[in-house]
């Protein structure tokens, strides 16, 4: 009896043990999901879809469907901007210099995006534009994000929801420095805290007197705060890359430790996954994208061969590859071990 006793106090310890080490490196994640049921519009011609933080377009008929960008228009959160943007604007826009003059200027030939006539299932959507750009950037309680200085209905009622999530988040570690607990909101179209939306133009002639315009808009209508970490796919090894096989890798993985609000096409996502990291002292916080890029390359290849081109390849810009991503909820209740915060996304993972 007492050798059992020892036997199952012995086994007891190396579990504790085993389960002490997980550790989960991670950040925080403000989720923003869009309602499934207006991120689409369609009819007889074309197919207009919102999803992986942009807008993209399917050509249902046999002819090819051209979009006049001049007479297309972005909205958020009420406030609408043309696709083409000319002058002093547009050079703020882009940040260029003086020497931009003609700058977001379009010609006749780029201000038209053409979609191939469909010719099978297989065919895939045309990308037009990015949805996300008036969402990433600083946020501050005493300054307005909208370029007219005055805080929106959106812009009080997103202020207010983070004010709540983040002191929830805050107690499921009161002791605690950092924000641990997963919270969530559920809303309605009138109490979503961001509207993102487009009106586009199209006709199967480009000469055509007469467009067809057509509008897109939708909503958050759940809105999550949690911790999450980004899992990297494994890097190909060269014997791996050896033989005319295909060599296809993994996507990067977005684990956030909440519960998902809906079922949703992971290739085609309306949910945007923010990272996010405030200063409550200030009032101040940060949306910044989870999309993980590297730069490929071989330092010292580099410096050696520009000892032989009189430093030519030190100039020369490293390729920059972004890797295929996909968002994955644990739960809010999956066990990842003990949390600890890290400054850096790269540096997010989970040890077993």
């Amino acid at each position: 009896m007492k050798k059992t006793s020892i036997l199952f106090a012995l086994l007891c310890l190396v579990a504790v043990s085993v389960s002490a080490k997980t550790k989960t490196d991670y950040r925080n994640a403000l989720v923003l999901a869009y309602s499934q049921a207006n991120s689409v519009y369609e009819d007889e011609n074309i197919k207009l879809e919102i999803y992986d933080e942009g807008l993209w377009a399917s050509n249902k008929t046999k002819k090819t469907i051209f979009i006049d960008l001049s007479q297309c228009f972005k909205f958020h959160n009420g406030q609408s901007t043309p696709f083409i943007e000319t002058g002093e604007r547009d050079k703020k826009t882009k940040g260029e210099n003086k020497k931009a003059s003609k700058v977001g200027v379009s010609t006749k030939d780029d201000q038209y995006i053409s979609i191939a006539p469909s010719i099978g299932q297989s065919q895939n959507e045309t990308f037009i534009i990015q949805m996300t750009n008036y969402i990433y950037g600083k946020y501050s309680t005493t300054e307005s994000p909208s370029p007219y200085g005055e805080f929106t209905e959106y812009d009080k009622r997103l202020l207010g929801i983070i004010e709540e999530l983040v002191s929830e988040s805050k107690e499921a570690d009161p002791k605690g420095k950092e924000y641990v607990g997963t919270v969530s909101r559920h809303l309605l179209e009138d109490e979503s805290i961001n509207n993102i939306g487009v009106t586009v133009a199209y006709s199967f002639n480009k000469k055509s007197e007469e467009w067809t315009n057509v509008s897109i808009s939708t909503w958050v209508s759940d809105v999550i705060f949690s911790p999450y970490y980004i899992e990297m796919p494994p890097e190909l090894k060269k014997k791996d890359k050896r033989g005319f096989g295909v060599k296809e890798s993994s996507p990067a993985v977005v684990h956030i430790k909440a519960d998902s609000p809906f079922e949703f096409d992971a290739d085609k996502s309306p949910i945007i996954v923010c990272d996010w990291e405030g200063n409550y002292k200030k009032g101040t916080f940060v949306l910044k994208s989870t999309r993980i890029s590297k730069k490929k390359g071989n330092f010292f290849g580099r410096l050696f061969g520009g000892l032989f081109t009189f430093g030519t390849t030190w100039f020369v810009p490293l390729t920059e590859v972004t890797y295929r991503q996909i968002q994955h909820f644990d739960g809010a209740t999956s066990d990842w071990g003990k949390l600890n915060f890290v400054s850096d996304i790269m540096k997010t993972e989970q040890d077993d």
